[in-house]
């Protein structure tokens, strides 16, 4: 995932990432690993699937914020400081992606559950957050539009 946010980026964009990482320094190796991490696990558990709109890149979107904050916290143990850098990070990259509004919001939103999940199973080993983000990828509610999304709270959402 990484390889392909960074090889899609323009010269300006590319100069935001590296603002981010120069600004947080600490986090730059756990988010590398952490992202190369979410997308085997993905593929794993549903082949090249999860780059559609649907159950299993909501489940991809929220895996990678608990993974990021999980090998965050691994550098520096601040809760806060590292659940504050993978929302920052996710919602960087959906800031430049060329998504329409309907994929952002769903992205974002989904961001945003991977952090409220986090709260359920920081402690859980990586085997049981599969588990536990795979059974609420199956309870994903699909949306039509941007302000369905705004109106669920704690369900994952997809698209397609």
């Amino acid at each position: 995932m990484l390889y392909r946010i960074v090889r899609n980026l323009d010269f300006g964009q590319l100069f935001g990432l590296l603002g981010l990482f120069l600004r947080n320094p600490m986090y730059t190796f756990p988010t590398i690993f952490a992202t190369k991490k979410c997308m085997a696990i993905a593929e794993r558990e549903y082949g090249s699937k999860h780059h559609l709109g649907n159950p299993a890149n909501a489940f991809r979107h929220a895996l990678w914020v608990i993974l990021i904050t999980k090998k965050c916290l691994n550098w520096q143990n601040n809760e806060q400081k590292a659940k504050a850098w993978a929302k920052q990070f996710t919602d960087w990259h959906e800031d430049f992606s060329p998504n329409k509004a309907l994929e952002c919001a769903m992205d974002l939103h989904n961001n945003a559950m991977g952090l409220f999940y986090f709260e359920q199973i920081k402690d859980r080993n990586e085997a049981e957050t599969v588990s536990f983000l795979k059974q609420k990828a199956s309870e994903a509610v699909k949306i039509l539009t941007v302000e369905e999304v705004k109106s669920i709270k704690d369900k994952l959402v997809y698209i397609d």
